[in-house]
């Protein structure tokens, strides 16, 4: 039974998994889906210059190792778009269509494939095969030639 030097062994194991996971980890701000598939963390730097990611649901402050530890899994990381990143691309395109954000909102609505968004209910509702008339059905939304996706009043 080998036990001097094995908790030398056993540190410098884990070490290179955190390194490892940690050099994989996003290196720009935002918001990202996390290797487990599952959670989704926001991370930011402070005023001060020190990273902070946030879990969803979560209510405690990370730093990168602990986030690479303790969170990890097969899929690699995913960046997420914030609503204010979505905003300032909404207002990015407006300013290129003269200002017209109704004709820059109405746009981005034709733009929406049915198959697109069916897959993302699958994708929510577990990879249930979940037809999106029955999902628009559950929201009260008609879904007709017209493609009026205006909730019933």
């Amino acid at each position: 039974m080998r036990v001097e030097g094995q908790s030398e062994d056993w540190e410098r194991i884990i070490r290179g998994m955190i390194e490892r996971a940690r050099e994989t980890a996003p290196s720009e701000p935002g918001v990202y889906k996390m290797p487990c598939g599952e959670c989704v963390v926001d991370f930011f730097i402070t005023a001060e210059g020190e990273e902070r990611w946030l879990v969803a649901g979560d209510g405690h402050s990370y730093t990168r190792e602990s986030v690479v530890v303790a969170r990890h899994g097969d899929h690699p990381w995913v960046r997420l778009y914030s609503l204010a990143d979505a905003a300032a691309e909404i207002a990015r395109l407006a300013a290129l269509n003269d200002g017209d954000l109704e004709r820059v909102i109405a746009g981005l609505i034709e733009s929406i494939d049915d198959r697109e968004v069916e897959s993302i209910v699958r994708e929510r509702a577990g990879m249930r095969e979940v037809p999106l008339a029955d999902v628009a059905d559950r929201f009260g939304i008609e879904l007709g030639d017209e493609r009026d996706l205006t909730p019933d009043a």
